[in-house]
């Protein structure tokens, strides 16, 4: 008895539906499968990251200082993991996305 967001997340491979959003959030309409596969791929890395980040901060979203090195951590990821049919604007605005996501769904812990 799944509902309709678990079986979306376990049909495209996904553990989580949290990784889904991620996935989500990172798509768009034109990638090849090849692209689609790689996207999956960041998604797990990125939000695997990202938790384990914040779980090493005290009150991440409380200070700049630590909220910049979670935001670092998702542009750093982004650059390094993306494929190349993400230019260099859309990669900050997929950042920024993901950043606020992150920070609305994370803001206690992960």
């Amino acid at each position: 008895d799944l509902t309709q967001e678990e079986k979306r997340y376990v049909r495209e491979g996904f553990s989580s539906d949290e990784e889904l959003s991620m996935f989500d959030l990172l798509f768009k309409a034109d990638l090849t499968k090849q692209e689609i596969a790689e996207i999956k791929k960041v998604a797990v890395d990125l939000l695997a990251k990202v938790k384990a980040k914040i779980a090493e901060l005290d009150h991440w979203s409380d200070k700049p200082e630590t909220k910049a090195i979670v935001d670092n951590l998702i542009r750093d990821t982004l650059w390094a993991e993306l494929p190349e049919c993400y230019d260099e604007v859309s990669i900050s605005v997929y950042r920024q996305q993901i950043y606020e996501y992150v920070y609305t769904r994370y803001k206690e812990v992960a």
